[in-house]
């Protein structure tokens, strides 16, 4: 007789436990069992620990893959996002530069989302070309992958959490440094670009939004890090190669500039002179930008 009961006991358990708040489209990584040193007691401890793949949906339709790495030490120190440039593949930050080897061994969680031809904008236009709209956009990343990430405790408020661009990726990081000040204590941003408007001819700008002479508006206010840089209140570390032909110096410096006329010295910047827009200069900037993220962890921690 008690066998009866054994099917509606094990719906009541599958509610209570939440046996059907997997997104199918997502692979569910290992758990977290042992347990690891957190840089704070208030932190809440991550429950992932085994390298993944997670895959979520952009627009209800297409598949976007992103990659999780996670240190083999005992201490966890935060995360780190890392997003690529236009049409870089997400795995070429550890592929192509020293970032994930060194961040792991200082007990960083890395985050790496496959972004295609994204440029980082909030939303699409009518005007935006329709095979580019398969690519995931900022407004996805907050909404879909970050917040998927804090369900996992990972990006937690309480973590020491950073977001690192080269690239359009660049862009896309100090967008969300700005938009995202209560989850990112800083940034840091290699060969970006800024201010579409200086650029009006550039092709991505113009296959995104539309041409400028119709569409002022939409490139001076929409995803223009310039126009609205008073909201950026976390600390940013701004590099870029002199010699850069593809994505030009003019948009750090006009980065600088911006950020000195609003009386925000919470940056620091740096030209390599002889640097272009390759892997080479980016890797030589591993060192500093994780030197930079860790003064501003333990800042933030002296001051709390």
């Amino acid at each position: 007789m008690a066998r009866k009961h054994t099917f509606p006991f094990l719906l009541i358990v599958c509610f209570i436990l939440g046996c059907n708040r997997a997104n199918k489209h997502t692979k569910l990584p290992h758990i977290q069992k042992k347990e690891r040193t957190p840089i704070a007691s208030k932190q809440a401890f991550p429950l992932l620990s085994r390298d993944t793949t997670i895959t979520l949906l952009f627009n209800n339709e297409h598949k976007i893959k992103t990659t999780l790495r996670f240190p083999n030490q005992s201490i966890f120190k935060g995360t780190i996002i890392t997003l690529p440039g236009w049409n870089f593949s997400r795995n070429q930050w550890c592929d192509s530069t020293s970032f994930c080897q060194k961040a792991l061994q200082e007990g960083y969680i890395i985050v790496q989302p496959e972004m295609g031809k994204s440029i980082y904008c909030e939303r699409f236009y009518p005007e935006t070309r329709t095979d580019w709209r398969k690519y995931p956009t900022r407004k996805w990343i907050k909404d879909s992958l970050i917040s998927e990430l804090q369900t996992y405790h990972i990006l937690h408020s309480t973590h020491s959490n950073f977001i690192l661009g080269l690239s359009t990726g660049a862009r896309g990081a100090a967008l969300l440094a700005r938009d995202l000040p209560h989850i990112f204590k800083g940034c840091a941003v290699l060969s970006g670009d800024y201010d579409q408007t200086k650029f009006p001819m550039d092709n991505l700008y113009r296959g995104f939004y539309g041409e400028f002479k119709n569409f002022p508006d939409r490139w001076l206010e929409d995803d223009n890090l310039i126009t609205h840089i008073t909201d950026l209140k976390v600390p940013i570390y701004i590099g870029h190669g002199s010699n850069d032909n593809v994505v030009s110096i003019e948009h750090s410096r006009l980065l600088k500039q911006a950020l000195d006329s609003s009386h925000n010295s919470k940056y620091e910047f740096h030209i390599d002179s002889l640097s272009t827009h390759n892997y080479s200069y980016w890797n030589s900037e591993i060192d500093n930008i994780l030197e930079y993220f860790s003064k501003i962890t333990s800042s933030s921690l002296t001051s709390d």
